[in-house]
C-alpha cells in the first residue's frame, strides 16, 4: 500500500550571473588617441553620452594624444580585459604595423573589434588668402611652387594625412606637411593663415562662416550638407576616394559575451534619431556593425591604404 508521502526535489542551485549580464559594473572609459575637439573626440563623446544613459553608468572619454596613437593604444592594451576600458580607433590603428619596424602590439591579435561608430569624408580646405578656388587650381599652384604649400594633418597615417598623400601620389605635386597632435591646434593655424591647407572633417562651421574656403570633398559622393561642393574625383581626378572611420576595440581577452553586449548597445545608440541627426550635422555617417564585420572592414582598409603607404614609403617622422 502506498504511503502517500510527497516527494520533494531539492531546490535548484543559484546560477552565477554572467559577465555580460553584470556589465557595466563600474564607470566605462573610452580612450581617444587625439586631443579634444576634433572628429575622433566628437564621435566618441557622442557615443559615450548615450551609452551612459543606456547603462545608467558613467562612460567617460579620456584623451591621450601622441606617438602616432601608440600612447593611447598601449594604455588600453595594458588595461583589464573586462570591457570597461575601450580604445577609439581610426585608420592608423590598422596601418601602424606597416609603418613601424617594431610595434609593441598587433592590432588584430592583441585587440578584439567591438563596432564601427561612424565614417566620414574629409574636405580639402584652405585659408581664404590662398590663391585657389578649386582642387585643380590647388594642384596647379602647388606644382608651380614645389614645397611652398603647407598642409596640416593630425598624424602620420591618419586619414587627414593619407587623403593628401593620395592626391600627391596621383598628381606628383610636392607640399610641406606639418603634423599636429589633433584637429584643434591644426585648425588654429589654418584659421590664422599660418598653414595653407588641410584635409579635415570638422570645419563645417568655419566653412559656412567663410573663415576657410572648401575646395573639394574626398568621398566618392557629395555631402548632403554641402551639395554644391564637388568631390575631388569630379574635379579631374577620377578614382580619388578617401574617408575616415571611427570605431571601438577592446583588449584581447575581453569575454565575447561582453563584446557582443557592448556592440549591440552601441548599435542601438547609433539608431537613435537624435544621434543620427547630430552625426549628420557633423557630416558623420552613423555606423553600427557586428564585431566580426568591423574586424573585416579594418582588415580591408589596412590592405587598401597599405599599398599607398608602401608606394609612398610613408614612415613616422
Amino acid at each position: 500500500m502506498a504511503t502517500g508521502l510527497a516527494t520533494f526535489a531539492p531546490p535548484a542551485l543559484a546560477q552565477p550571473s554572467s559577465p555580460a549580464s553584470r556589465f557595466p559594473e563600474k564607470p566605462v572609459r573610452i580612450v581617444v588617441a587625439y586631443s579634444a575637439g576634433g572628429a575622433a573626440d566628437s564621435q566618441a563623446r557622442l557615443a559615450a553620452q548615450h551609452l551612459s544613459e543606456m547603462w545608467a553608468m558613467t562612460t567617460m572619454v579620456e584623451n591621450r594624444p601622441g606617438g602616432n596613437t601608440l600612447i593611447a593604444t598601449q594604455a588600453v592594451q595594458r588595461s583589464a580585459p573586462d570591457g570597461h576600458t575601450m580604445l577609439s580607433v581610426s585608420l592608423p590603428f590598422a596601418l601602424n604595423p606597416m609603418m613601424f619596424e617594431k610595434l609593441p602590439y598587433d592590432p588584430f591579435r592583441d585587440f578584439v573589434p567591438v563596432g564601427l561608430i561612424s565614417s566620414i569624408p574629409n574636405i580639402l580646405v584652405v585659408h581664404p588668402s590662398f590663391p585657389a578656388r578649386s582642387v585643380s587650381e590647388f594642384v596647379a599652384y602647388a606644382r608651380s611652387n614645389p614645397g611652398k604649400v603647407t598642409v596640416a594633418h593630425t598624424g602620420i597615417g591618419s586619414i587627414t594625412h593619407l587623403s593628401g598623400e593620395l592626391l600627391y601620389d596621383k598628381t606628383g605635386i610636392e607640399v610641406t606637411t606639418i603634423t599636429y597632435p589633433g584637429s584643434t591646434p591644426a585648425h588654429a593655424d589654418i584659421l590664422s593663415g599660418r598653414v595653407s591647407a588641410m584635409f579635415d572633417s570638422s570645419m563645417l562651421q568655419h566653412i559656412e562662416a567663410g573663415r576657410v574656403r572648401a575646395l573639394g570633398v574626398t568621398s566618392s559622393k557629395r555631402l548632403d550638407l554641402l551639395p554644391d561642393l564637388p568631390t575631388i574625383a569630379e574635379q579631374g581626378f577620377p578614382g580619388y576616394s578617401a574617408a575616415a572611420f571611427y570605431g571601438l576595440v577592446a583588449p584581447r581577452e575581453t569575454p565575447p559575451a561582453v563584446i557582443e553586449k557592448i556592440a549591440a548597445d552601441l548599435h542601438s545608440v547609433l539608431q537613435l534619431p537624435e544621434v543620427r541627426s547630430r552625426m549628420r550635422d557633423m557630416t558623420f555617417i552613423a555606423g553600427g556593425t557586428t564585431p566580426a564585420s568591423f574586424g573585416t572592414f579594418m582588415q580591408d582598409e589596412a590592405a587598401r591604404w597599405g599599398d599607398l603607404v608602401r608606394r609612398r614609403e610613408i614612415r613616422p617622422g
